[in-house]
């Protein structure tokens, strides 16, 4: 069944659900606005029984005529196309009107982001919740959300509490939260964002001023929105697991004794797809590094994440960010670079949004702050090929935990039939790579083209958060999770030209 309009939403929060009730109002907003802009045609305006019978069903989101259109907005506060798009979901009318700056605000984050859904408090003492969705590597979860009027100043931002009693109640240190500033702009909005953990720091002024300011940086776009989407899944998957994740890590070095591992998901069952990712990247990064001792050549390396939700945990699994270091350190100074394949096909692009294509492009950017240059082949083909770490006629270190069925599929190949064939796959992928150019920057630059991204806008945002560092927008609280690694991507973005 299709969410109503907010329209209907609306007339029911002040009981004008009904043709009758709703037109002595229309009638007086007809009059008001007919006087105030010196209209005379808009009083004589009128809403039939039928029109809004359609209007109120929930089944018909047309659009009604201009001076109509004009009436309604003056009546309930929204523009016409918020007022005939569907509501964020309510869970009971309340008895006084929501704050119309956050149904707005809850309406256009919806529009914007397929995987948020805002579900709007029936009660005052109960905190608004904002629900996030994985598609495959990441669970979903729900953060509480309180939307506040903020007032943009140059490259700050003011976010104003008149309640706050509420506000002390909403920054709770027990759970996360997120508080929202909403600067209305005509037509538009423009959305601020802070964890409340950063609020709770300042806590003693804003309750007592009621105001709290944050940089512009943390304005909501697809480059906070992917950071906060990807980075609160990963971090509440990992503390729901984390004993369990605890008592797992003692055996990794049981499994990292046999010769080959791959333990089926079941055997784990109680862990989160988070964890289960976290508990094979772990495994996968050991395993690799053992079996790369003594090795006389750098090897090259193949990776099966092709989306951003799936590389996200190159940005934030702190387990990670420690294995290109070691990596970096121990091959520093050979004759020829690390190299890293990635197979993204176009159906893959296609199918994500414009935040997930960020944080994608995100962590192949730490690949290169690490010095290893990265290939992208965008052939389908080679989408099932193992993640691997290939020294060229020695041994192949298998290692996969992304796309598989198993929590990690792990294995050492000296068979030179195998070798070969890796060997011609990471070929392929370096002569048929999207990303080429003798630096990082231009080949980066030609990954943003085939992300379809703009590279201004892209390293301006990046240059304005990294100013601030991720931490000022949202702190993680699993043991597990870094934002050293997310930091220096954005550090080092921030040094490249926007526009040639």
């Amino acid at each position: 069944m299709p969410r109503p309009t907010l329209f209907r939403t609306l007339l029911q929060e002040r009981h004008w659900n009904s043709w009758g009730v709703f037109c002595p109002h229309f009638e007086e907003a007809a009059r008001t606005l007919s006087a105030e802009t010196n209209s005379p045609r808009l009083a004589a305006v009128t809403v039939g029984r039928r029109t809004f019978d359609r209007w109120i069903s929930g089944d018909w989101y047309g659009r009604p005529w201009p001076n109509t259109a004009r009436i309604l907005e003056r009546l309930l506060g929204f523009p016409c196309a918020d007022l005939f798009s569907p509501t964020p979901d309510v869970l009971n009318a309340r008895a006084t009107v929501h704050d119309r700056g956050g149904v707005r605000a809850s309406v256009i984050i919806g529009q914007r982001w397929p995987t948020s859904r805002l579900f709007m408090s029936a009660t005052d003492d109960v905190a608004d919740s904002w629900e996030m969705t994985g598609r495959q590597a990441l669970d979903g979860t729900t953060v509480a959300v309180q939307f506040h009027p903020a007032f943009r100043r140059g490259d700050d931002v003011s976010i104003y509490a008149s309640d706050t009693g509420a506000l002390r109640q909403f920054l709770r240190p027990a759970r996360r939260g997120l508080l929202v500033g909403v600067q209305e702009q005509a037509d538009d909005l423009q959305l601020y964002v802070v964890d409340s953990s950063n609020a709770r720091r300042a806590r003693a002024t804003f309750a007592a001023q009621g105001t709290h300011d944050l940089p512009a940086a943390h304005l909501l776009d697809d480059l906070t929105y992917g950071i906060l989407w990807a980075l609160i899944q990963l971090d509440d998957g990992l503390l729901a697991d984390d004993r369990s994740l605890d008592e797992e890590r003692h055996m990794l070095g049981t499994y990292l004794s046999l010769p080959r591992s791959a333990p089926s998901r079941v055997t784990l069952p109680d862990l989160t797809t988070v964890g289960s990712n976290w508990l094979g990247s772990a495994f996968c990064a050991q395993h690799i590094q053992r079996r790369l001792q003594g090795a006389s050549a750098p090897p090259v390396f193949w990776t099966r994440e092709q989306t951003g939700e799936q590389a996200s945990a190159w940005l934030f699994f702190r387990h990670k960010i420690d294995y290109l270091r070691a990596l970096s350190a121990q091959y520093a100074g050979t004759s020829s670079p690390l190299s890293r394949a990635f197979c993204i096909p176009e159906a893959e692009v296609a199918k994500s949004n414009r935040y997930e294509r960020i944080l994608l492009f995100l962590a192949i950017t730490l690949m290169e702050t690490h010095g290893i240059h990265v290939q992208v082949i965008v052939h389908p083909e080679y989408s099932a090929v193992d993640g691997f770490a290939l020294v060229p006629e020695q041994r192949a270190v298998v290692a996969n935990r992304v796309r598989t069925e198993s929590l990690r599929a792990a294995d050492t190949i000296t068979r030179r039939s195998e070798l070969r064939a890796y060997s011609e796959a990471f070929n392929d992928a370096r002569s048929r790579s999207v990303m080429r150019g003798p630096d990082s920057e231009t080949r980066l630059r030609a990954l943003t083209g085939y992300l379809d991204m703009q590279w201004s806008w892209l390293i301006r945002r990046c240059r304005e958060l990294g100013e601030h560092g991720t931490a000022s927008l949202v702190r993680p609280r699993s043991r597990h999770i870094s934002l050293d690694a997310l930091d220096n991507v954005l550090r080092f973005l921030s040094t490249l030209a926007p526009d040639r």
